[in-house]
């Protein structure tokens, strides 16, 4: 592969709660862990629910302690509870009726282009919401992070990649995702089981891969976009 320059990665602030960039948050219709949307929150600055997102974010935080920006969507997976409890706390409400944009396109609409994205969810539940998060993930030219009950994924652009590793935050399991391309050629160090191959759905997978306990770094190289993924603790 050619050489590219090296691109850092320091998105483990988020699991930290604190952020020394701009991010945006949007949370979407899955479960919450309680807390991670803490860490989340007070990482962000800018804080959206999509639609039924909103009942989610409700359903944790009974004493009102969070309260977005704006909860948009087509409104028809929010409760009615739930929206008269928003709007009773002039928590603004938008409906878009578009029917060729998900709940999650929307919000991402409302974000300004100097902000990364994160959202809480996306990654569990129905297939076909998480293979359109993937896709998001995959196709949107930003940057963008999911953060969902047991895993941290983002995508990997073609070239070289140092991610910094919060052994505090982060879990032992990873894995490297060929998702959207039809291969890539691969290769890491600091990873238990380092590869060097051509990686692709129907041949070499790095699933179930484990971070070593003594390197702060990861470091891959790929040939075309790559989904990374992390357990989270």
């Amino acid at each position: 592969m050619p050489a590219h320059p090296v691109r850092t990665w320091t998105c483990e602030e988020l699991l930290r709660g604190h952020a020394t960039k701009k991010y945006a948050l949007i949370i979407v219709n899955q479960p919450i862990r309680r807390d991670l949307l803490e860490r989340a929150w007070q990482a962000v600055d800018i804080r959206l629910c999509a639609d039924g997102g909103a009942n989610r974010l409700f359903d944790v935080d009974h004493e009102n302690r969070y309260l977005p920006d704006l909860i948009k969507g087509d409104l028809d997976s929010i409760r009615p509870d739930v929206q008269a409890h928003y709007a009773s706390l002039n928590v603004p409400i938008k409906q878009d009726k578009g029917v060729y944009a998900t709940d999650l396109m929307k919000c991402i609409q409302e974000v300004p282009e100097d902000h990364a994205l994160v959202l809480l969810g996306g990654l569990s539940g129905r297939v076909d919401q998480t293979v359109h998060t993937m896709s998001m993930l995959h196709k949107l030219e930003r940057e963008i992070y999911v953060l969902d009950k047991q895993s941290m994924a983002w995508v990997l652009r073609p070239g070289q990649h140092e991610i910094q590793i919060d052994h505090n935050t982060m879990g032992q399991t990873c894995g490297i995702l060929p998702v959207g391309i039809d291969s890539a050629h691969v290769k890491t160090k600091g990873l238990q089981w380092d590869v060097d191959w051509d990686t692709s759905l129907d041949g070499n997978l790095s699933t179930s891969n484990h971070l070593l306990p003594e390197e702060p770094v990861v470091w891959i190289e790929t040939s075309k976009p790559i989904l990374w993924t992390v357990e989270i603790r």
